[in-house]
């Protein structure tokens, strides 16, 4: 019989794509609204279309791990199984970490130097505010498995 697990409020759903297709259009946004802060060589712009090109890669790659072992992509579901494979073999989080690069990408697009804030937002909201509820998640539900897993493979990188 599976316990009941401490369910945080329904928005944490969300939380985690706002961050990335919010703070994505931002840097957009940014550069549309202030063109003075377009200062980034066009170099460093093909450099960001190419990392965005990485960073959906590493999500279809993770999206796909999850599939396949019939887990849930929301964090605030309870979570059915301990993946250690795959893309979870070196980060614990290879979607946040997905969407941290596709926003670097997104900023080195835009071409403005404020765009280069909205990846460390989200890195802010993911690892302090999301992250630490999904793993509180994890090691009620898989206890010593999941702590011997946090001590082998990083969170982020």
């Amino acid at each position: 019989m599976q316990r009941e697990l401490s369910r945080p409020p329904t928005f944490f759903n969300h939380v985690p794509d706002a961050c990335l297709f919010g703070l994505s259009g931002l840097t957009f946004v940014a550069a549309w609204l202030w063109p003075g802060a377009i200062v980034l060589p066009t170099v460093l712009r093909w450099v960001g279309i190419a990392v965005i090109g990485v960073a959906l890669m590493l999500i279809a790659a993770t999206m796909s791990a999850l599939r396949q072992a019939r887990t849930s992509t929301n964090p605030i579901d309870a979570p059915s199984r301990l993946l250690m494979s795959g893309p979870f073999s070196w980060s614990r989080n290879p979607l946040y970490v997905a969407y941290v690069v596709a926003l670097c990408g997104g900023a080195l697009a835009s071409g403005s130097w404020l765009a280069l804030g909205c990846p460390l937002l989200g890195f802010g909201v993911l690892n302090g505010l999301i992250i630490p509820i999904e793993e509180l998640r994890m090691a009620e539900e898989f206890g010593d498995a999941y702590r011997r897993y946090c001590q082998q493979v990083r969170r982020w990188l």
